[in-house]
């Protein structure tokens, strides 16, 4: 190529086109992982909203005056836990013997909810090792702090029950990710040669 300057050698075209690439590939990245802990972070939003708050406004002073309430006496929080589900399979095997509206709503709605979870994290922690438990970890995890703070706030009622629906739906949504970026990892390389 001859430029004003002179001729540049075709080596150094390639070599500072591959580096353009390089950098564009790296700020292409840098945006989607800003964009998907964006997203992550709605999405937590959302998730409090609806398991914790029951949809209703943020209100730190009815929540404050809860915690204060339950943390003053221990009964409540003792009374609080006895109403709810320690015992696993219990909730979801009775759901399973009387199928009605609201336990298919509960029992599907505990896994759907946390699809978004897995297929956010999944997108996260595409090349890193062990992903899965990672994200079965991460689900479950957060799931026990939502049902604490249900516990804490005496908002709800704690069930171990959702904690395995909850990691299952996060399982899910981390296996949907995978067939998709599997399928368009394939599908893009087919259109590449």
């Amino acid at each position: 190529m001859i430029t004003k300057v002179g001729v540049v050698p075709a080596t150094e075209i390639m070599r500072y086109t591959r580096v353009n690439h390089k950098t564009k590939a790296r700020r292409r990245g840098r945006l989607s992982i800003l964009s998907l802990r964006i997203l992550l972070g709605l999405y937590l939003i959302m998730l409090v909203k609806i398991i914790l708050l029951k949809f209703h406004s943020l209100d730190l002073g009815f929540l404050w005056g809860r915690l204060l309430a339950g943390l003053q006496q221990p009964g409540l929080l003792s009374r609080q836990l006895d109403t709810g589900n320690i015992i696993p399979f219990r909730e979801i095997s009775r759901s399973l013997h009387s199928i009605n509206g609201h336990s298919i709503v509960n029992l599907l709605g505990n896994v759907v909810i946390f699809i978004p979870l897995g297929i956010l994290l999944g997108l996260l922690f595409d090349h890193e090792r062990m992903a899965g438990v990672r994200i079965w970890v991460c689900s479950l995890f957060l799931s026990l702090s939502l049902e604490i703070a249900q516990l804490l706030f005496m908002i709800g009622q704690f069930d171990v029950d959702d904690l395995l629906l909850n990691s299952l739906g996060g399982l899910l949504g981390y296996a949907i990710c995978r067939a998709v970026v599997i399928t368009f990892r394939c599908v893009s390389n087919e259109t590449n040669m």
